[in-house]
């Protein structure tokens, strides 16, 4: 049985840079609150794809306290209504499977009390919330706003319980080692199944700990951007590496300074600024197509991954190319991005989005889209 005060010590470097994230990506409270619970409550799941003894079980391990270390007693967050949390957690898993029409029943897979109807987890529906989602809905902009939102529900109690970051964290992670004790496959099973539906930007948030155990200097060397086109394509393990690899290449130079881990000054997403970086990422990833990585463009055109595939062999206008690459975000991940590059908003990002960070992933799905397109095109005018 895991002993949390057995657990290392938290890292002040680890939650220095894991607070700049979330101080990047501009999250209000309660969505900060709520995905710092999250993190608690979901990294111990990691230990169930681990072997004993190993270097990665070991890793894990040290993942869960990097960020804050929890006593693992619920009691001691006695101030919280732990129904709050179950409800959410509930109703997430209700709202994933509305979206991917998925008719099983999540009941199934909970601990009910002998000789009673009370099932360990399960809560009423949230009418309202759920209604903000649709059948067969499942695209990437419907999965960030559930996490969104789910993290804001959470959240909110915590900030009306006035926490702090790190006490958020050890509160999720009390809430999981109490919920362990009253049904360990139901709660794996609800909460497994909420980091299964996550954005690529919350995707790279919560693995953040284990990278920095496991490859402390990767975690180190690259920026949040980084970090969410990795996960938008699936990492090196994914089937789409070898289609990927030399778009990922290209952004390392676009983006880095030479010889170095910092970004380049110019680009102004990672800074506190308002002023936008829609139109500089499409022009820099367009330009790819006068390197030498044009060269990889037939087995590009052959891997089936080319969603535009009236680009293919296209002899096209930049502006006929811009307005392409948006329609294939727009039908693809049902995400708008038009707005960015109206003439009349003043070079600043729009405010339609959910938060800088939502606004960044964009900014990943813009330039790796206009990458990919732009390589099999036969001339971009």
């Amino acid at each position: 049985m895991l002993n949390p005060s057995e657990l290392p010590e938290p890292s002040i470097e680890f939650r220095n840079i894991f607070d700049s994230y979330l101080d990047l990506c501009e999250f209000n409270d309660e969505q900060r609150f709520g995905l710092l619970f999250f993190l608690g409550a979901t990294l111990p799941g990691k230990l169930g794809s681990a072997q004993p003894n190993t270097d990665e079980f070991r890793s894990i391990l040290h993942s869960m306290s990097l960020y804050s270390k929890s006593s693992g007693d619920f009691s001691d967050y006695g101030d919280l209504n732990d129904a709050i949390f179950s409800s959410w957690i509930y109703n997430a898993n209700l709202a994933i499977s509305k979206i991917t029409s998925d008719d099983s029943s999540i009941d199934e897979n909970l601990r009910t009390i002998p000789n009673s109807s009370i099932i360990i987890g399960k809560a009423d529906p949230r009418v309202d919330f759920l209604n903000r989602f649709k059948e067969d809905s499942f695209c990437l902009n419907v999965v960030q706003n559930l996490n969104d939102e789910i993290f804001s529900k959470v959240g909110l109690h915590l900030k009306e319980k006035d926490y702090s970051n790190t006490r958020a964290y050890e509160a999720g992670f009390a809430y999981r080692m109490m919920m362990l004790n009253l049904d360990i496959k139901g709660t794996t099973y609800l909460l497994s199944r909420i980091t299964s539906f996550m954005s690529p930007l919350f995707q790279s948030l919560f693995y953040a700990p284990i990278l920095y155990t496991s490859n402390p200097q990767a975690f180190k060397a690259n920026h949040l951007f980084s970090q969410v086109l990795n996960n938008f394509y699936g990492g090196q393990d994914s089937a789409l590496f070898p289609i990927a690899q030399s778009i990922h290449r290209y952004h390392q130079l676009i983006f880095y300074k030479e010889r170095s881990t910092e970004l380049r000054d110019e680009w102004l997403f990672n800074k506190k600024v308002d002023e936008g970086s829609a139109l500089m990422v499409f022009f820099n990833a367009m330009n790819i197509v006068k390197t030498d990585l044009k060269q990889n463009a037939s087995s590009i055109k052959s891997s089936g991954q080319v969603f535009g595939k009236e680009l293919i062999d296209a002899k096209i206008s930049s502006t006929e190319f811009l307005k392409a690459i948006l329609n294939i975000i727009k039908s693809k991940y049902s995400i708008n991005g038009y707005d960015e590059f109206l003439s009349d908003s003043d070079s600043k990002w729009n405010n339609s989005w959910n938060h800088k960070g939502d606004y960044i992933q964009f900014l990943v799905i813009l330039y790796y889209e206009t990458s990919l397109h732009a390589l099999v095109t036969q001339e971009i005018i």
